[in-house]
């Protein structure tokens, strides 16, 4: 099984935050000593001195343990990383978000930037003196503005940096509006190309050497058509899947119950959660025992994770698609780097989504009288699994129940 992979830890910025703002102080050389308390900063302390300490103010052993996000730093160098982060961004009026390896970026003109954290950690790893952070940290966040712009972009520069990102579609009163999506969502629609599914869309984005941006189309269209440009980012991105170090794992969810598998993907890649948009391909590299023959069953729940299974029979596939649902819901709902908790259908070239969920509210009581699953309390997911006719000829083939409660929420124990 995957490293990580059931094991992985909440990030550590919901823990501490869980509205997922960070609190870095506007202008800190104005601030009171007492406001730099919660960040670990005080006016003319050397660097050495802003780290974690334990109640009596010591380092702990955990302190130089490698950081959890970060493993090329120790966590006590690490938590300092991120609070230079905090500090310097803010001296630019800019806001950095940070999220386990990587960092969203909302500049002072409205502008908003992916960052990853992951080389900045390693170049911090390798300096000669520590104390040479801030001047690192503050060349990374200039040259992280100033990627955000399109300003100083040549045309070879711009198709170079192009790649296709499946972003979430949230719809109204969908959990994932509330979480994690901050500045995408507003500008989306200036952004997406079109939609994928009806959960997921594609848009264009600059990936350049310390940002990755999801960029306004009228902008692009300075530089050349649309169609032109989305080619050469399908070329590009295709070359990141092929080229990223990608972890397959097979997972068996539940021994005892036959078919509860499927194959789970992860990757250091910033575009693991794009490869749908070549999935038939993709698996046959990374997972050749996979059959796809019959099409094959998936979800995004992450950006950095896929899982995966063929389309088999009856009570097979009914506990592979319970299994599945499990896993893509505790990891793709309410998390920052969510694309979608649903499962799709891939069946000659074509993709459809074939599960939905929504929260049990105490209005819905009635609607479960009739139903032959136990009414869930409020405040339970309910899960809704609407088979299309090609999946429910598959499910009935192995004589698998009845089907009548199918399109009704199912409450799952997770």
């Amino acid at each position: 099984m995957a490293f990580g992979f059931f094991g992985r830890r909440k990030k550590k910025n919901q823990e501490e935050n869980p509205n997922g703002n960070s609190a870095v102080p506007a202008h800190p050389e104005n601030s009171s000593e007492e406001a730099f308390e919660g960040n670990g900063r005080q006016t003319g302390d050397p660097i050495e001195q802003r780290v974690e300490r334990d109640a009596k103010g010591r380092l702990t052993a955990a302190d130089f343990l490698p950081d959890a996000d970060l493993p090329q730093l120790n966590r006590s160098r690490a938590n300092m990383l991120r609070r230079e982060l905090e500090y310097r961004f803010s001296l630019q009026n800019a806001h950095i978000n940070i999220d386990g390896t990587t960092a969203v970026i909302q500049r002072a003109d409205g502008g908003a930037a992916h960052v990853s954290l992951s080389t900045l950690a390693m170049n911090a790893a390798g300096l000669d003196d520590f104390d040479q952070l801030p001047d690192l940290v503050e060349s990374f966040v200039h040259g992280t503005l100033a990627d955000a712009t399109l300003n100083d972009f040549s045309t070879a520069d711009l198709y170079k940096s192009l790649r296709l990102r499946l972003l979430p579609t949230p719809s109204e009163g969908d959990d994932l509006v509330e979480h994690g999506l901050g500045k995408e969502s507003q500008i989306r629609d200036e952004s997406v190309l079109r939609t994928f599914t009806s959960d997921m869309s594609i848009a264009l984005v600059l990936d350049t050497e310390h940002a990755i941006r999801i960029q306004p189309l009228k902008e692009l269209e300075e530089f050349d058509e649309l169609s032109a440009l989305e080619r050469a980012a399908d070329r590009n991105t295709w070359q990141e899947l092929i080229d990223a170090t990608v972890d397959a794992s097979f997972v068996d969810a539940e021994s005892d119950n036959e078919g509860s598998s499927f194959w789970a993907f992860e990757s250091n890649s910033y575009y693991l959660g794009s490869a749908p948009l070549f999935l038939g391909d993709l698996l046959a590299k990374w997972a050749p025992e996979l059959d796809q023959s019959d099409g094959v069953i998936f979800a995004v729940p992450d950006r950095d994770l896929l899982i995966a299974r063929p389309v088999t029979t009856g009570e097979d596939l009914m506990n592979g698609i319970t299994a599945m649902v499990r896993i893509a819901m505790r990891f793709g709902l309410g998390n920052p780097t969510s694309i979608s908790p649903r499962l799709h259908l891939l069946r000659e070239n074509q993709v459809t989504t074939f599960t939905d969920y929504r929260v049990i509210s105490p209005e819905m009581e009635a609607e479960w009288e009739e139903s032959a699953f136990e009414a869930p309390p409020a405040g339970a997911i309910g899960i809704e699994v609407r088979p299309d006719p090609y999946l429910m000829e598959r499910l009935q083939q192995g004589g698998f129940g009845d089907f009548g409660d199918f399109g009704k929420p199912r409450d799952l124990d997770m």
